[in-house]
């Protein structure tokens, strides 16, 4: 659920839990990876050979073998087993290994933990190739049957018949744990949704406005807008000197950013570089308490900077947009077009690992269900940190036409249907889950961040000053202090929901009668 908003790129690897976002993705095809790398993991990969391509078509019998990581160190026979959910990009032995809490959680409780990658990332690829075509079996609904039916065989196949199971996951994850409780609510004791965009939205501006918000909020939580402003002020001026069709200021753009020649030739890809420069602090705001650079060090530029014009230029060279070094030509080139060139690569080693193209797909599937556009503000006084140049239907409606041929006129029709089915931020009669958000992440916007009291077990809770995923990570030095209460309180709930399911029986209870077998 994004562009703007979490973390994706063409090279995709999940160090973080997030959203893909446009920015990310064009800076991956310049060589900039997000991931902090893929060591080599005590827990290797594995696989179910017999997932189901289509579960909503009996005479679809093709199947494809989908990867899953285990961890049963601490286990023993009853314990609980903690599902961490796959989404926008490959998983690795990390995702079990207690770098997120559902390790943590396995050894407290004598359980043990699986993530099972999302079809059509990593290497749970369907078909040998991302054509569009082959997107067509790209949904969050069939990825919720995916997890359904290959819980039912980890079961049988590790004789887990006694075990109670819980799922958990963070951003687009987040969403199918929540999802998940609503389909399958006999298959889990409860899911903690964590960072969820459970409402899917065409246009959003929210994005940019709670960067504004996070800019100007230092890490006591003092409020000073004199830094938004600035930062705000400067990347106007950048944009302008953009959207100036002039050789003068090609040419000072030309030495400022290394700009390719012929690059800026058009008014789409003029905005596209606009976006480019004026959107980047989302990433920082993001993963602002689980990964570098901080926020503080974006502050702290802004404030030294003697100009406006200065501290978004300082910014851009800080966060890497002024960088040239391993580029083709030694230059940049933000044009739209070759944004579209990496969502058009439809072969598996898109990222040079074999691991698909993440990017593609992900883009995919906001246009199909989710939207989520990330758009400057068009309401008047709202402050943003996106320019003009973000709202370019360019890098949204018109990239899906063009992309993937889904005509501009039906994205809504899709997000609004994605709406109905999961019920957005009141999920009907939706049962034993947790939702979790940060206070200056802007994807809480977008989630449940309080919940009327109820007879459900449905809680929400939100960390002042947390950002994406908030809590979803073990526990680390200088972690905001609600990432704690929110550990403490998902892991309380799980041991409260576990000992409801064995009191309402005593049985545990993994029916499978909605199987297509």
């Amino acid at each position: 659920m994004l562009f703007l908003g979490a973390m994706a790129a063409m090279v995709f690897a999940r160090e973080a839990q997030g959203i893909p976002l446009r920015q990310e993705i064009m800076r991956s095809k310049h060589g900039v990876s997000t991931s902090l790398g893929n060591e080599k993991s005590a827990y290797p990969e594995m696989w179910y050979e017999d997932q189901r391509l289509d579960h909503f078509n009996a005479e679809d019998k093709r199947t494809f073998k989908q990867r899953f990581f285990a961890n049963f160190g601490h286990f023993k026979p009853g314990g609980p087993i903690f599902i961490n959910i796959g989404g926008e990009g490959p998983l690795d032995g990390k995702e079990v290994s207690g770098y997120l809490t559902n390790a943590l959680f396995a050894n407290q409780t004598n359980g043990a933990t699986v993530a099972l990658e999302h079809r059509f990332y990593g290497k749970s690829q369907p078909f040998n190739s991302l054509a569009t075509e082959h997107l067509t079996y790209l949904t969050s609904r069939q990825a919720l049957h995916d997890l359904a039916r290959f819980q039912q065989w980890l079961i049988a196949n590790r004789s887990l018949s006694t075990s109670i199971f819980f799922c958990m996951g963070g951003s687009y994850p987040g969403s199918l744990a929540a999802w998940y409780r609503l389909e399958f609510p006999e298959m889990t004791a409860g899911c903690w949704s964590s960072s969820a965009p459970v409402q899917a939205q065409e246009t959003w501006p929210g994005f940019g406005e709670m960067v504004w918000q996070a800019v100007a909020t230092d890490s006591t939580g003092a409020v000073d807008y004199s830094v938004s402003t600035k930062l705000y002020a400067g990347y106007e001026q950048v944009a302008g000197l953009i959207q100036d069709a002039t050789l003068e200021s090609f040419k000072q753009l030309e030495e400022l950013f290394h700009v390719c020649p012929g690059t800026l030739a058009s008014q789409q890809d003029r905005d596209s570089f606009e976006s480019t420069i004026s959107t980047v602090v989302g990433t920082v705001m993001q993963y602002n308490n689980t990964k570098e650079p901080k926020l503080s060090a974006v502050r702290d530029i802004v404030i030294k900077a003697k100009t406006p014009l200065d501290a978004a230029l300082d910014v851009s060279k800080f966060l890497g947009l002024m960088d040239v070094a391993g580029l083709p030509n030694n230059c940049t080139d933000n044009s739209v077009m070759s944004l579209y060139k990496v969502l058009g690569n439809i072969t598996l080693d898109a990222d040079g690992e074999g691991l698909g193209n993440a990017g593609r797909t992900w883009t995919w599937q906001t246009c199909n269900e989710f939207g989520y556009f990330q758009t400057a503000t068009s309401v008047f006084g709202k402050a943003t940190m996106y320019t003009r140049g973000a709202s370019s239907r360019s890098m949204w409606e018109q990239m899906c036409e063009q992309v993937f041929g889904i005509e501009a006129t039906s994205v809504s029709a899709r997000i609004a249907h994605t709406n109905k089915y999961y019920g957005a931020k009141d999920p009907k009669g939706i049962s034993q889950v947790f939702f979790t958000n940060g206070a200056l992440d802007a994807w809480s916007l977008l989630g449940v961040t309080e919940y009327p009291s109820n007879s459900r077990e449905v809680y929400a809770e939100v960390a002042p000053l947390g950002s994406h995923c908030v809590g979803l990570y073990a526990p680390r030095e200088g972690e905001v202090p609600g990432a704690t209460a929110i550990r403490t309180r998902a892991l309380q709930l799980f041991q409260r929901w576990g000992r409801m399911m064995q009191e309402n029986g005593g049985e545990v209870i993994h029916t499978a009668d909605r199987f297509i077998v």
